[in-house]
């Protein structure tokens, strides 16, 4: 017969042979539970990736304008529309603000390196004003008249009303978003181009197209003008302020200045984003 204290110290050792069995089971339950949770994280981060990815194909990086007819109509496609053609509207005005401050900075300066010379050279080109290269007779009040960023919110509401947020022919073809014409009333001739308007090899060349045209074509003299005097009244230069003083863009007169208002206002927010 087995005595008590043998009989109880073997019921502490099976007691303990099966608590270590159950830890043994739950460990290995708990690890095949966890390793099985890790990739369904995993696949819904990428199907949000995906998805994000569908709406960001356009981009700066395209140097052509990209079919946005594949976008649903709408906030999509507004959206596509203002990432492939901000980035261009941004960098424009920028480069135009470091060559203003570049000239206030030197109107009153005596002293002329080459490389400054030839800068304002470079400048008085592009802005279609006569110099002779004395540093004495610099036309300073034409050039910072001319020399000057047009509203980046203008710019692409301008951008799409034109083309249809993109849509149209002439901007699918032609990479034009401004409905610009010719200027000699002959284009260069190009397969599957528009006829009569100017087309171009990228949204960049269009948007520096568009800018430059605004700042020295002599019908676009009054919409300087009035920039110039915001500039002297130390107010800033805005969309809400400049859309009315552009004259003569459209056969439309006021109405399509009008428009262009309406249009602004309504996309205000979403072109803010974008910017």
């Amino acid at each position: 017969m087995i005595s008590t204290p043998i009989r109880r110290y073997g019921a502490a050792i099976l007691m303990l042979l099966t608590c270590a069995f159950s830890g043994s089971v739950l460990a290995k339950t708990h690890t095949a539970t966890t390793s099985h949770k890790a990739p369904i994280i995993k696949a819904s981060s990428s199907s949000k990736v995906s998805s994000k990815q569908e709406y960001s194909r356009n981009s700066a990086k395209s140097s052509s304008l990209p079919d946005l007819r594949k976008y649903p109509s709408g906030t999509p496609r507004k959206k596509a529309f203002l990432r492939t053609v901000m980035p261009y509207i941004t960098s424009q005005n920028a480069a135009i603000t470091a060559d203003r401050n570049w000239l206030v900075s030197k109107q009153y300066d005596g002293r002329w390196s080459p490389s400054e010379r030839a800068r304002m050279k470079k400048i008085t080109q592009r802005y279609k004003i006569s110099w002779s290269g004395n540093t004495r007779k610099i036309p300073w009040n034409s050039l910072l008249e001319r020399v000057d960023i047009i509203p980046g919110s203008m710019v692409a509401t301008m951008a799409a009303a034109e083309s249809g947020w993109g849509t149209s022919k002439l901007a699918r073809n032609n990479n034009n978003l401004f409905g610009m014409k010719c200027g000699s009333g002959k284009c260069p001739a190009g397969s599957g181009k528009v006829k009569g308007y100017s087309h171009f090899d990228s949204v960049k060349e269009s948007v520096d197209a568009y800018v430059v045209n605004l700042n020295t074509h002599p019908a676009y003299k009054s919409f300087r003008k009035s920039r110039a005097q915001l500039r002297k009244t130390d107010q800033e230069v805005t969309a809400s302020a400049m859309i009315h003083k552009l004259k003569g863009y459209s056969t439309r007169g006021s109405s399509y200045n009008n428009f262009l208002f309406s249009m602004y206002q309504d996309n205000q927010r979403l072109i803010a984003a974008h910017m």
